[in-house]
């Protein structure tokens, strides 16, 4: 069900890139459709509570981390028993079991009444029961599930791994044009070849730089020189490669020719270094080598992704892609319109 709905977003998208051409101007309502889509995306991705299990409550002691956590659950004040200290206690549905949750309270009431709250809470005197510090929100219509350990850092995710994905598509569609070009030799395919390269380079370096936040938060410091990191580094020095051979050719039939054969080179690098160099090597970002599964958008493993979570990235798959090719697309005709114009400039120059 993962790689369907995940499908979904790269099917959407690549269709919205290639329909109705990569140098038509896109009509009125597909530029609605991709502002809609990524302002749902980056909503959802954002502004939802962060709210766990009951069960969390017990891991994050376990791990030895003393600390509150947001948790989404039902408390029926129905059921609550006054203990003889004055404390009550109410059972809570977990994801498997009973917990019971002991509160200092003259009353009940500001529960919810039985509708599902968010609350602050922590262990207990036993991994069977619950103590709350305060309420955040009662009745919330959309939470995203809490992650030990990376808490509120999760939702980078929405964002980093999308722009790795833009980055390699960018470069197989410059090489996909740069094949074309060595076919059938057109300046209009050198331009969305080199704009391609151009397009993924930005998003390579945005890849690069949200993955640095990442790891800031999560390894320690901003680079760990993992192989994954690594991997992204040599990928930018390739193609920075790149861009210096076009700018040192003045002639343009050989700039063209010679860039495209670099950009079949890059892109061969780019599969390499992106999808089979880092889980040759063990390392700290998810999918190496030494981990136990291929991290939580391509493992296979129940419960590495909640559905919740595979239709945003979905959707934020969907939407970087369209946006990606609404940029090519300007991009290239920019370009070929700048074209056009020196051409004209040129040909009155030379015929006065």
């Amino acid at each position: 069900m993962k790689a369907l709905i995940l499908s979904i977003g790269f099917i959407v998208g690549i269709f919205w890139g290639v329909y109705p051409g990569l140098l038509k101007p896109r009509p009125l309502w597909m530029r609605l459709g991709l502002i809609s889509m990524m302002t749902i995306m980056v909503f959802l991705a954002l502004f939802p509570r962060i709210a766990g299990t009951p069960e969390d409550v017990a891991l994050v002691h376990r791990m030895g981390m003393q600390k509150d956590i947001p948790v989404l659950c039902t408390i029926d004040a129905a059921k609550a028993e006054k203990q003889a200290s004055g404390e009550w206690l109410i059972p809570v549905q977990g994801k498997e079991r009973i917990f019971m949750l002991r509160l200092t309270a003259n009353s009940l009431d500001g529960l919810g009444d039985g509708a599902p709250i968010i609350a602050d809470m922590k262990r207990g005197n036993s991994d069977a029961e619950l103590r709350i510090s305060r309420i955040i929100q009662i009745d919330p219509h959309i939470t995203l599930p809490y992650i030990v350990g990376l808490e509120e850092r999760a939702r980078i995710l929405y964002f980093h791994v999308p722009m790795s994905w833009i980055a390699f598509l960018a470069y197989i569609v410059s090489m996909i044009m740069s094949i074309r070009y060595l076919r059938n030799p057109s300046p209009r395919l050198d331009i969305i070849a080199s704009s391609s390269a151009a397009l993924g380079t930005v998003f390579c370096i945005l890849a690069t730089i949200s993955g640095a936040i990442w790891a800031k938060f999560n390894w320690g410091s901003f680079w760990n020189w993992d192989p994954r990191e690594t991997s992204i580094f040599v990928l930018l020095l390739i193609y920075g490669a790149y861009f210096i051979l076009r700018s040192a050719i003045e002639q343009e039939h050989t700039r063209a020719r010679l860039s495209s054969v670099y950009a079949i080179i890059g892109a061969i690098a780019a599969v390499f270094f992106i999808y089979v160099a880092p889980r040759i090597y063990g390392g700290l970002h998810p999918g190496s080598a030494d981990d136990t599964n291929a991290g939580p958008v391509l493992s296979q493993q129940a419960g590495t992704l909640d559905i919740l979570k595979q239709i945003i990235l979905s959707m934020a798959f969907c939407s970087f892609t369209m946006l990606y090719f609404w940029l090519l697309s300007l991009a290239s005709r920019i370009r070929l319109a700048g074209r056009d114009i020196q051409s004209t400039m040129l040909h009155k120059e030379s015929h006065p």
